[in-house]
């Protein structure tokens, strides 16, 4: 088995002291030459001063001033530590400070200095904990004597030398290909990579969906062999409730597997159904498609591909198909004239969809509950006209619920904006006319602030709101409530199990209570509760799962969640990868001025969004021939020595496409300085027709 420095360190704590055998085991090191790996980490470690060996066995040591986190670098070169533990300050690395350190790699830093009024505090690299690149895409470069991998993303290191025995076959400095690091950078020494494959050459059509499937270990197709289904723990078949005479229609997605039904109250209000296809009883746990599963993490769409997080044959068996009986989760709730949900009960159930909720054609009752619901949810990202509305509510339902029993489960977190890109939207909305205060120091906005900011009408630039919200942190996962921005109050990932692996974990806690969980504190106790009811909160002050099941959960959930999160976020990445070339595809061959936004201003240029379609280009100083421009860093702005022509950030410009990298994508622009002026020159482009 792989392990890392991170996981050794993971075993490992300041109370005691651990044996090398237990280490062993517990990272499953059974080969020679992985045992001499692991003790030559140990010795690592123990020189850097992190573990001390005593009488044969490994304690961790407190080291003073010592963060644990992952490196985030942007293209522009700035890195920073974002800590594991989220009450920590982000930390900026400088580059000397990096080491051989790339973006996304788990490291242990030192902090050097202490945050002032302008600047984060910073830190430098100790040591690399876990590498999250061990393979890469890169443009092949000739030489002297050899051939070099120039990595299409710019975040990560230098060249990689390609290792002798596999440069024989390759010619070309256009090929683009996928490579495994044999070895990280050593002091002065580069990276040494070896060949997995050649995706195709730059002038290639559609390598694209390749070049993205590589740089993000994406795998679209599933094992051959694998069982039709491995049948796994399931709720017994008297305790699923009959819900098949339930209207429910399903909500609009490539896969149907969340639906809504509305029964109308005599006494007013609305019995409001949520219901979620059920997976548990054809996923054995620990099985072939449970592992697999887990590795994949979630569903990934690229384009006509679909990366799947199920087997075909699972996905069949649990679609919510019309006039098809399939098991599920339902979540029956009380709802009032004012969207306040007061009273509900989740159940395992037997459900038969009618159809799809269909955007613009719903039926009365389904808009009425929608429009009510849409006021005490308070989403930033969904309208009362928006389906997925419905599973917002229910993962709201669910997590609360689960709170109040207080059993560890994947809720769903999300922090309040803050960094650089929410200070640069900030600058550029002021120079767009909205209204901010400037601080030297400024705070995270809160929920009604960014929902100002939404409102406003400076913001309904279309560049402005897009901007704005790529500023909101990705969501992730705990498991213990916490808060999550863009919505209200507490949430789980339990809508999207065919596209979620967090949102199955769910299902299979909700099995453990419903087959196992203890409804009174204790045997001779008289007064019992209904688990599945929200009848139960407040009442609960014992333990609703046995012992050795929490105990499970409680040493499992952490690490799994981790890399759930980590997966989903590299899923987003290549996603908005791809989206990025399809936008890029656009501007090939277009000659016609382009409107932009500039939203950035440095001594080299200035950064300029251009709105149909959404991309941003760098216009480089060296471009401005009628001129010589100054940069002036206070507003920011270049400004013209002699005639005064100032870009400044917030600023509208003519522009034309200059030349384009289609595979690191990125796209130089040029200043149109009259309205008549057009392209006299064929745009430059390293992309596919």
């Amino acid at each position: 088995m792989q392990f890392s420095i991170y996981d050794v360190l993971g075993l490992l704590t300041g109370e005691k002291a651990v044996a090398i055998k237990v280490i062993q085991q517990k990272l499953g090191v059974e080969k020679s030459g992985q045992i001499e790996r692991l003790q030559l980490a140990l010795d690592a470690l123990e020189k850097l001063g992190l573990i001390e060996k005593l009488q044969g066995r490994y304690k961790r040591l407190e080291v003073e001033d010592l963060v644990a986190g992952k490196l985030r670098c942007t293209s522009k070169g700035y890195c920073f530590v974002i800590p594991e533990d989220p009450a920590q300050e982000e930390l900026s690395v400088v580059d000397s400070g990096l080491r051989t350190a790339w973006n996304g790699d788990r490291v242990l830093v030192k902090a050097l200095k202490k945050a002032t009024r302008r600047r984060k505090p910073e830190a430098e690299v100790i040591v690399v904990t876990e590498r999250a690149n061990a393979t890469l895409v890169g443009r092949l470069a000739a030489t002297e004597g050899s051939l070099q991998v120039i990595p299409l993303d710019e975040r990560l290191g230098g060249a990689l030398e390609l290792l002798t025995e596999e440069a024989a076959p390759l010619s070309g400095d256009d090929l683009i290909v996928q490579v495994a690091v044999e070895r990280y950078p050593l002091g002065h020494r580069p990276a040494k990579s070896r060949l997995l494959r050649i995706l195709g050459r730059a002038n290639e059509p559609r390598i694209d969906i390749d070049l993205v499937c590589s740089r993000y270990q994406l795998v679209p197709n599933w094992p051959e062999n694998l069982p039709a289904s491995e049948p796994g723990l399931s709720v017994a078949p008297e305790k699923r409730q009959d819900l098949r005479k339930l209207t429910i229609f399903t909500l609009p997605g490539r896969l149907a597997q969340c639906g809504v039904s509305v029964v109308a109250e005599s006494k007013g209000g609305w019995q409001l159904g949520l219901h979620v296809s059920d997976l548990t009883a054809l996923i054995a746990e620990e099985g072939a498609i449970d592992r697999e599963a887990q590795q994949r993490g979630s569903t990934t769409y690229l384009r006509e591909q679909v990366a799947s997080l199920w087997p075909e044959q699972i996905l069949a068996q649990s679609v919510l198909l019309p006039g098809e009986e399939r098991p599920a989760w339902s979540l029956l709730a009380q709802v009032d004239g004012e969207g306040q949900v007061y009273a509900y009960r989740w159940t395992a159930s037997t459900i038969r969809a009618k159809g799809v909720l269909e955007t613009g054609h719903w039926p009365e009752a389904f808009q009425a509950v929608a429009q009510v619901i849409a006021g005490p949810l308070h989403s930033l990202l969904h309208s009362a006209n928006d389906p997925q509305l419905f599973a917002e509510l229910l993962e709201h339902l669910m997590g609360q619920h689960l709170a109040h029993l207080h059993v560890a489960a994947p809720f769903l977190v999300q922090t309040a904006p803050d960094g650089p890109n929410l200070i640069d939207w900030q600058r550029l909305a002021r120079a767009r006319g909205l209204v901010i205060p400037e601080n030297e120091n400024p705070e995270p906005p809160t929920k009604a602030t960014f929902q100002e900011w939404l409102d406003a009408e400076a913001t309904q630039h279309p560049i402005l709101r897009e901007m704005l919200l790529s500023t909101l942190p990705a969501p992730g996962y705990a498991v213990a409530p916490g808060e999550y921005f863009s919505r209200s109050g507490v949430g789980v990932g339990f809508a999207a199990p065919l596209e979620s692996y967090a949102d199955f974990l769910t299902q299979r806690i909700l099995v453990q209570i419903v087959e196992e969980g203890k409804n009174r504190k204790a045997p001779r106790s008289k007064m019992t509760v209904d688990l599945q009811s929200s009848s139960t909160h407040g009442l609960i002050d014992w333990p609703v799962l046995p012992v050795k099941h929490q105990k499970a959960w409680e040493e499992s959930l952490p690490t799994l969640l981790v890399r759930l999160q980590e997966r989903q976020r590299q899923v987003k990445l290549a996603q908005e990868d791809l989206l990025g070339f399809d936008r890029i595809a656009r501007l090939v061959g277009y000659t016609e001025p382009l409107q932009g936004l500039i939203t950035g201003v440095q001594s080299y240029g200035f950064f300029v969004a251009i709105e149909d379609p959404f991309v941003e280009g760098l216009v480089h100083v060296s471009g401005l021939k009628d001129d010589w421009y100054s940069y002036q860093a206070r507003e920011p702005a270049l400004i013209g020595r002699r005639n005064r022509k100032r870009f400044a950030i917030g600023d509208t410009v003519r522009v034309k496409v200059k030349s384009i990298d289609y595979y690191r994508q990125q796209v130089d622009l040029m200043v149109l300085r009259s309205e008549t002026e057009t392209l006299e020159e064929p745009i430059s482009v390293a992309t596919p027709d």
